[in-house]
This record gives C-alpha cells, structure tokens and sequence, in this order.
C-alpha cells in the first residue's frame, strides 16, 4: 500500500531524488568552479616576465616632408613592414651627427611565441629637431634608407629689440589702435 495512496507517495519519492541530483550537481559545479578561480589568481601572481628578441625594422622608403613654417618644421615618414604579426616596434631614436640624422627603428617579438607569417606594414611619422640649424644641404639614414633636405636660409628664430617675453602677447582693438597687453 506504499506506493498506492492516491500517488502522493510516489511523486514525493521523485521529488526527493530530483533535489537530491540537482544538490549533487550544484556542489559539484560549486567545487569545479572554486578550482577555476584559484588557478585564475594563481596565474595572476606568477611574475614571470615575458622574453623579447629584438631587431631592426625592414625600412622601404623615407618621404622627406618640409613644413612651411618659421622655423621650417621636418618630418620623416617611414613606410616598411613587420616580419609576422607578434612583431612590434620598440623604440625610434634619432641622432645628428653633423648635418646627417640617423634614426634607427627597433622591433620586438616575443621570443616563445606562435604567430602569423603574414607581413604587416608600418607608417611612421619621425620629427626631425632641426630648430637652429643653418642653411645647407642634411642627409636622413632610416635603418639604411637615405634621402636628403636643403635648409635654403638659417633655421634660426632670431629676436628683435622691440620683441616681446615669452608667453606675452599683444592685441591691438580694432578701430581705435589701443594695445592690450596679454600676460
């Protein structure tokens, strides 16, 4: 007569083993998950550094651009490519020597890692420090790619007796030439 009253019963015996599979199931997602997160934070403390082989950047071409300015204003553009697609540049430093600038372009890659074969091309955009220098002809060495630029006057920014501090400035008003003095 157990299993027969009205099937109240039976169905309270199938409710039991319902909660008791879905508590199995929760404590065992609960100690699956709990394990998860300490090796989450255990890979968060690990301070092994990461390991880089670097290089020299591949350089195509230098495009040489003047600004009309005074003091005239340079830039080089640098167009090459990447060997893969973990390769980055690392460093651009440029130095004068005279009236030639070397600027070297640096790369870095992770030593270990697994990455594309397909090149990637690179732009960039190299300022020259030429403020002061005088008027003559200066040659650009980009990692082995050379072009030139020609200073026509004296690159030099020079001040008048009547030329004012700097960071101070002039306004004259319109129509009644009174001057304002801007600090």
């Amino acid at each position: 007569m157990k299993g027969r009253i009205d099937g109240k019963y039976i169905k309270s015996i199938r409710h039991v083993k319902t909660i008791r599979l879905t508590a199995v199931l929760f404590a065992f997602f609960i100690v699956a998950l709990s394990g998860c997160v300490e090796n989450v934070e255990d890979e968060k403390n690990n301070t092994t550094e990461i390991e880089y082989t670097y290089g020299m950047a591949n350089v195509e071409s230098i495009d040489i651009l003047i600004m009309e300015s005074f003091p005239v204003q340079i830039n080089v553009i640098a167009e090459g490519y990447l060997p893969d697609g973990c390769t980055r540049i690392d460093e651009i430093k440029t130095e004068r020597e005279g009236e030639t600038f070397n600027i070297n372009i640096t790369t870095k890659r992770p030593k270990d890692a697994i990455c594309t074969k397909a090149i990637e091309s690179f732009r960039e955009t190299i300022p020259l420090e030429v403020q002061g220098l005088r008027a003559g002809n200066y040659t650009v060495n980009v990692n082995g790619v050379t072009g030139s630029f020609e200073l026509t006057v004296d690159n030099i920014l020079k001040e008048t007796p009547d030329s004012m501090p700097p960071g101070q400035q002039v306004v004259t008003e319109a129509g009644n030439g009174t001057n304002i003095n801007i600090e």
